[in-house]
């Protein structure tokens, strides 16, 4: 069994991984992540840069705080226009320039991005420290590379494979 503080990211982290558009909308997003059994999901822009990361805790979010602003964007025009002020007050401007139902409205910045080469044990503790469940690992050029979930930490440190789809257990 391989120990963690011995351990690089490289050596756990999922190098298989979608990226997603900051424009793209939450509707697709979802639909996304159930085709593909995933729950977590690199946010890029145009050039491939990562630009933060959307996880089904964000969808719950959207989903919770979407009946609401529907009704106050309804409800809130101006000559036509549609105002946002409204949203403002119910906290939903976090990303200007974004659309209430594009991934990046809803997306988290990247608190700490991960390197190949960085400690599995150092990017563990800095996981618990900030309660993140992944971590975003990039190449020199802000790309994403790979993904290291709390599970993949979990599997190493019981020495166990990590289930990648929703058919478990992991064939050996």
């Amino acid at each position: 069994m391989k120990s963690i503080t011995t351990t690089r990211v490289e050596e756990v982290m999922v190098t298989k991984i979608l990226t997603v558009d900051q424009f793209m909308k939450m509707a697709d997003l979802i639909k996304l992540f159930e085709e593909n059994d995933i729950n977590a999901a690199p946010v890029v822009d145009k050039a491939g840069r990562c630009v933060g990361i959307i996880t089904s805790h964000d969808v719950v979010h959207y989903e919770s705080r979407r009946p609401e602003f529907s009704k106050a964007f309804s409800q809130n025009t101006i000559g036509g226009v549609k105002n946002l002020t409204p949203h403002r007050a119910l906290g939903a401007i976090e990303f200007p320039g974004l659309n209430f139902d594009e991934v990046g409205f809803h997306m988290s910045k990247i608190l700490f991005p991960a390197t190949i080469d960085d400690p599995l044990s150092e990017v563990a503790r800095n996981m618990c420290k900030k309660h993140i469940h992944h971590v975003v690992v990039l190449n020199d050029g802000g790309k994403p590379i790979g993904l290291l979930s709390s599970l993949d930490v979990i599997g190493l440190v019981i020495g166990e494979k990590v289930c990648r789809s929703s058919i478990c257990p992991v064939p050996d």
